[in-house]
């Protein structure tokens, strides 16, 4: 597919030609057409001749913006399939926490790039992830290495945390915050954001301080809200309110405020939301893995609020492939509503860009135009799985598949083509993850 004249592309102009571009969810496809690259940036789109150092023959595949995931936990994926068949509150108190506990720096590294490969095979080029209570540093460094685009959540959980190994004192939470700042802080691609895990593992002063540390210092705040209804209940009878009633008193909500799930919420509180512009990260194949409900976001949608999409973490998913998350958002819904509802194109908004709006990336990402950030995706419609290609947008969310992806493009740099990840050691990497993995389940003392 490509013609190299320099080889293993780092910089340079890069020419997409003789592609089915597909700019953004709103307008319509550019047949035979073409993307220029400069320095990093989409500098042409349309039907064109150019001259480039690399050159892309795209044979027809579609070309459409790099989907963004607002909701992952990049040191869960080596946790996959741990456990099974549990709802939420057993399921993290038994298993995942603890595994979170027993990590060391060499299974951070691991399971980071673990998850990096499998965002960069399905096409996922920005994320939002929650990290947990030590070692967020690692979690950079490895993303770093890899060419993906992100903000990356430190974790906080303090006394009330519901797992002593995870209790971390807030102070000295926000003081790493500052050393993640002092090294991150100036990155052309990863960000900060401050990451209080739920309203069940961290105390109202915890949650308050998050907020103020993450809004001084303009970073995002990261949290989850109303997955279950058990954990709506407990978050009740502590705090007298619906959950996020409360989050909303003590100064969780707003447009830098991301809430994974809201699964369960009250009219009132989607009111709230819509008032405060609060965003939602919506998860649908983790809610139904973990029998959570179905989150009413054709409702949200219509509210007018920013809904995403997330694969949430793999122990809870076993998959961080956003073409399952895009067509169970979509299928999940009809029964519940109507056939009419969350159509294909609403779908795609919220997996490019509305993710670009929620990580505040919007003038960077989600759509392919003049000045963005060159995050591009190519999809082979030559499958017969594909064929007869049609609408692009129902080809996205309901026909292709994750191996449809031919290309994965960020800022520039190619970082998948011809079935390999270009910035990761595949092979190293699936040795080191059975061996990770193996230690941390001794570790955490789980068989």
């Amino acid at each position: 597919m490509t013609d190299r004249r320099l080889v293993g592309f780092m910089g340079g102009d890069l020419l997409i030609r003789n592609a089915r571009v597909w700019p953004a969810s709103d307008q319509d496809v550019i047949d035979d057409g073409c993307v220029l690259v400069r320095n990093g940036r989409i500098a042409r789109v349309g039907r064109f001749k150019a001259r480039a150092d690399t050159i892309v023959d795209a044979e027809g595949a579609l070309v459409v913006p790099g989907f963004i995931q607002t909701h992952i936990h990049l040191c869960q994926t080596i946790f996959r399939g741990i456990a099974e068949d549990l709802p939420l509150l057993p399921w993290l108190k038994n298993y995942i926490w603890p595994m979170e506990a027993a990590h060391d720096v060499q299974s951070i590294r691991a399971s980071a790039l673990l998850s990096a490969a499998e965002l960069i095979r399905c096409g996922t080029t920005a994320f939002m992830s929650m990290e947990t209570v030590r070692h967020t540093h690692i979690a950079f460094e490895a993303m770093a290495e890899t060419g993906l685009m992100g903000v990356i959540g430190h974790c906080l959980m303090d006394e009330t945390g519901g797992y002593n190994p995870l209790c971390v004192d807030t102070d000295e939470a926000l003081d790493y915050c500052d050393v993640l700042l002092d090294h991150w802080g100036e990155h052309d691609r990863l960000k900060l954001a401050v990451a209080p895990r739920f309203a069940l593992s961290c105390t109202g002063k915890n949650m308050i301080k998050a907020s103020e540390y993450a809004r001084d210092r303009g970073l995002l705040l990261h949290t989850h809200a109303s997955e279950q209804i058990p954990e709506v209940e407990l978050v009740k009878e502590m705090t007298g309110k619906h959950n996020i009633d409360y989050l909303d008193s003590i100064g969780l909500s707003g447009p830098d405020v991301c809430l994974a799930h809201c699964v369960h919420t009250e009219q009132f509180e989607r009111d709230m939301m819509a008032e405060k512009d609060t965003r939602i990260l919506h998860c649908p194949s983790a809610n139904l893995k973990l029998g959570s409900g179905t989150a009413p976001v054709p409702e949200y949608l219509d509210m007018g609020l920013t809904v995403s999409m997330g694969a949430d973490g793999a122990p809870c998913n076993n998959r961080l492939d956003i073409f399952m998350e895009m067509r169970e958002a979509a299928l999940i819904q009809k029964p519940r509503i109507g056939v009419d509802r969350l159509s294909a194109k609403e779908v795609i908004r919220m997996a490019s860009e509305n993710g670009a709006r929620t990580l505040q990336w919007e003038k960077e990402m989600g759509t392919i135009e003049e000045g963005k950030r060159a995050n591009i995706v190519l999809l082979d419609q030559d499958s017969l799985h594909v064929a007869p290609s049609t609408d692009p947008a129902t080809n996205v969310v309901f026909t292709h598949v994750s191996s449809d992806v031919v290309m994965t493009i960020v800022n520039g740099q190619i970082l998948f083509e011809d079935g390999q990840v270009t910035t990761i050691d595949e092979d190293h990497l699936r040795e080191e993850v059975r061996m990770q993995r193996r230690k941390l389940q001794e570790r955490a003392g789980i068989g």
